[in-house]
């Protein structure tokens, strides 16, 4: 399911599990309060979905990806509702930054905007785990968490075993 041609670039230089991997002109910087706020709020509103549809808390464990499964397979949130959508792919990055050393969350600004995204140390090696979720949901996908979570984890401890963005 994550090979090299599952991996192949959908836009631009942007692959299918929201890992920036190319050339495009980009600027990265720390989030500011405006950045953090809107990420916090886009977490809490996950929580607060989380609450609504199973009655579960997010902590920001491993747990999450069980109850984001749950979330999804409860079919509660519209797959026209892009912004619940993709507050679960704030939870999920709130996971991956929790268990993975070396990434934390900043904001990308390229030719589409800006975007929250999960980045490994001071490289360009990003991952945009907000829409993640989203963009499957939106395109019919069937998802599993677990298997994605492991899947953006292990691609991107390929990319930085290869020396990719001078990981």
């Amino acid at each position: 399911m994550f090979g090299a041609d599952a991996l192949k670039a959908t836009r631009g230089t942007s692959v299918s599990l929201g890992i920036l991997e190319g050339d495009m002109e980009q600027v990265i910087t720390a989030p500011d309060d405006e950045w953090i706020t809107y990420i916090a709020k886009m977490w809490l509103l996950g929580s607060q979905i989380s609450k609504d549809v199973i009655g579960e808390e997010m902590d920001g464990s491993m747990a999450d990806l069980a109850r984001i499964q749950k979330i999804l397979e409860s079919h509660q949130i519209p797959v026209t509702n892009t912004r619940e959508l993709q507050s679960l792919g704030i939870l999920l990055g709130k996971v991956f930054v929790n268990e993975n050393d070396g990434y934390d969350w900043w904001v990308v600004e390229d030719e589409y905007g800006k975007n929250a995204c999960v980045r490994f140390k001071q490289t360009t090696l990003l991952a945009f785990p907000q829409t993640i979720i989203s963009k499957r949901v939106e395109g019919g996908e069937q998802i599993n968490v677990q298997e994605l979570f492991t899947g953006l984890r292990d691609r991107l401890e390929t990319l930085r075993k290869e020396g990719y963005a001078n990981a």
